[in-house]
């Protein structure tokens, strides 16, 4: 379970150093008609699930349906990054017990009306999840900033199992070209 806290603290870090690498403008504008959301609000739809996770310290179940729009870190990176920053720590003292302990989850799971369902999980389940999550979302910001115009190159918002894939596929090519030569 620790390569999953792992896993989670290299996305933290690929999140933090993307917020930090952007601007303010590009933090706060809406690409409409491609993207109705900004970035900070991605990025803030993101910490919802890690503060879900976190409130089940006090809760007995997991609700990711709190969520809580309309806060300064959307339109402020200096907020967002104290936040990041803050999940981050919390992230490194989780241990086994935690990532083991036994959760439930609340969700919504219907969209032409409200309908709650709760499922029986693990923490560290869900911290995958969060973890996957914000993968996505990241892959999302990502796009939403290169047509912005932001223009660094990076491998932000990769999937585990795409990075393997592109790992192997540079090693095979590393392979045939010394083999070619």
């Amino acid at each position: 379970m620790q390569k999953v806290i792992d896993s989670s603290l290299e996305v933290f870090d690929q999140l933090i150093s993307f917020i930090d690498s952007i601007d303010d403008d590009i933090y706060q504008t809406h690409s409409r008609p491609l993207f109705d959301s900004n970035i900070g609000q991605h990025l803030r739809h993101i910490l919802d699930i890690y503060q879900a996770l976190i409130r089940n310290k006090q809760d007995t179940i997991i609700d990711y349906d709190i969520r809580l729009r309309g806060i300064p870190l959307e339109s402020n990176r200096r907020d967002a990054i104290i936040t990041l920053n803050t999940i981050r720590q919390w992230l490194t003292q989780l241990t086994p017990d935690d990532m083991n302990r036994s959760v439930s989850i609340s969700t919504e799971v219907a969209i032409s009306e409200k309908h709650s369902a709760i499922f029986q999980t693990s923490f560290g389940r869900e911290l995958f999840f969060a973890s996957n999550h914000t993968i996505h979302h990241l892959a999302l910001m990502v796009t939403l900033a290169k047509v912005l115009g932001w223009r660094a190159i990076n491998d932000y918002g990769v999937a585990p199992a795409t990075a393997t894939y592109l790992r192997e596929q540079q090693s095979a090519q590393n392979q045939h070209d010394g083999v070619n030569q």
